[in-house]
């Protein structure tokens, strides 16, 4: 049998109905962290079954493909809900230095789905259509979520360029400054939170000097 093909074999009986959600989120979540070490390319299921305490059997009881694995682990491990539940918060802040609050917000939401991110990060990068797709929903939400704020927040900011333009530029920085972290150059002395927060005032202090 292809370790990574589809097949269906029935269960193994030793499982109770109760048990069923608490097993498929611990196969999840051990999928995750797996696959954001190793790629899902270099995640077999039967490296994913050993993980997580299973036989190879059991996990195809659970899901029948590593396509589908895949597929249940972007959109139905909640990481999706819990990016999109942290915009608003984000997003509504009034604060006095409401921008770099804004950017130190974002950043600490995207430390703690990092698993995550570095999963999408790696997939997108080996050409993966489903990561793809996700990615560019995440990407186009964002880009709508900071022109919002800032149309509303910061006009003056938005003064000549836009608020689509300023936008981008915050989003390059923010996913420019998360791969820094990620490729181990962002020099933090190991207080990623710290060198998020100053990296974030650096930027809106940038962003408000006088222009010329």
């Amino acid at each position: 049998m292809d370790e990574d093909g589809e097949v269906t074999p029935g269960a193994t009986g030793q499982e109770t109905q109760g048990a069923v959600a608490p097993q498929r989120q611990h196969i999840l979540d051990t999928a995750l962290s797996l696959m954001s070490q190793r790629g899902v390319d270099g995640t077999s299921m039967r490296d994913l079954a050993s993980a997580a305490g299973l036989n190879v059997a059991s996990l195809y009881h659970y899901f029948p493909s590593k396509r589908e694995l895949l597929v249940a682990v972007l959109d139905e491990r909640g990481f999706l809900a819990d990016l999109a539940a942290a915009r608003p918060a984000a997003l509504t802040r009034e604060a006095a230095d409401g921008l770099a609050e804004l950017l130190d917000d974002i950043l600490r939401s995207m430390l703690e789905v990092e698993a995550f991110i570095r999963l999408m990060m790696g997939e997108v990068m080996r050409g993966d259509e489903t990561a793809h797709a996700v990615g560019v929903e995440l990407f186009a939400a964002t880009q709508a979520s900071l022109e919002r704020w800032l149309a509303e927040a910061e006009p003056k900011l938005c003064a000549g360029p836009g608020a689509p333009a300023v936008a981008r530029m915050l989003r390059a920085t923010l996913i420019g400054l998360f791969f820094e972290h990620v490729a181990g150059v962002l020099d933090d002395d190991g207080d990623t939170a710290a060198a998020f927060r100053a990296r974030a005032f650096e930027a809106a202090e940038v962003l408000r000097a006088p222009r010329a």
